[in-house]
């Protein structure tokens, strides 16, 4: 299953940085501009060839990224309409957000005083000073977030609104699932039939008698038992030792009959691994 990128743009101090970190989910990793710059981007300067050269690399990542499941939410000046044309054929589902604040807007939050810097000269080619930053045609972008006028929260909750993006779990359920079983379901559907945001997570056990699947085979048969669930995501967790659940810290324990606590994997396991055996013997034949 692959990811998806949202890309957010617009001058330096519109917004961009602050509203990624609030798109972020279980399953996302967020690209800052700042972060690439400092580190696989060191050698690029800010003409405009290093700039794209800057974004094309970004891009490049959030492609890998996402051919590896992981969403990705990345926030970069990216000034120039060509720039962004290149991000579109390079990232094969990519949304573009024009974060879009006034100058005056983003001089007032500029807290670094980089804009201050600019207009004395100290920095040059600055985005919005003394280099472009090219206004997007509509056909561009899928949403424009005007941050002067709406608050952190209302500007992540249009982007949510929008696009769909964020996936924010409100029941977490941790375990082996060697294999997902009636008991599992009963707990896991509890949450995921009532419409709730629910994360699966796997813990990455190593091969035994006790844990024969491997924790991506576990989450490909999780996924097909839930893939007609939009709101049930799976991750891959290391192993652990202790799942803390604490008084009045927002845990709880989900209810089952008996007849359903009394399932016992074990059995639920020798049956799958009978199955496969039977299915491995028919092929042969």
């Amino acid at each position: 299953m692959s990811g998806e990128t949202i890309w957010l743009f617009g001058l330096p101090c519109s917004g961009k940085t602050t509203l990624a970190e609030g798109l972020v989910g279980p399953s996302t990793v967020h690209l800052d501009g700042d972060y690439l710059r400092n580190t696989l981007n060191s050698d690029l300067g800010f003409s405009k060839e290093d700039r794209t050269e800057n974004l094309r690399r970004a891009a490049g990542v959030a492609q890998a990224l996402n051919d590896q499941g992981f969403d990705v939410v990345a926030s970069f000046i990216t000034p120039y309409r060509s720039q962004r044309e290149l991000i579109a054929e390079k990232v094969e589902d990519v949304s573009f957000v024009h974060v879009d604040a006034p100058l005056e807007v983003c001089e007032e939050r500029d807290v670094k005083g980089m804009y201050e810097q600019a207009r004395n000269g100290e920095i040059e080619g600055f985005t919005g000073i003394d280099a472009p930053f090219e206004e997007p045609a509509e056909e561009g972008v899928e949403l424009a977030v005007r941050t002067a006028r709406r608050s952190e929260e209302e500007s992540i909750k249009e982007i949510n609104g929008e696009l769909g993006f964020k996936f924010d779990p409100s029941h977490i359920f941790i375990g082996r699932w060697q294999p997902l079983h009636d008991g599992h379901r009963t707990i896991i559907d509890s949450a995921a039939d009532n419409g709730k945001d629910v994360v699966i997570a796997i813990r990455d056990t190593e091969l035994s008698e006790k844990n024969p699947l491997t924790a991506q085979e576990r989450r490909e048969l999780i996924e097909g038992v839930y893939e007609d669930h939009p709101n049930v995501e799976t991750m891959i967790i290391p192993d652990v030792d202790t799942v803390a659940i604490g008084r009045d810290v927002g845990y709880s324990v989900v209810s089952v009959p008996e007849e359903v606590a009394e399932i016992s994997g074990t059995e639920t396991r020798k049956q799958y691994e009978k199955s496969e055996l039977l299915a491995g013997q028919h092929l042969e034949k």
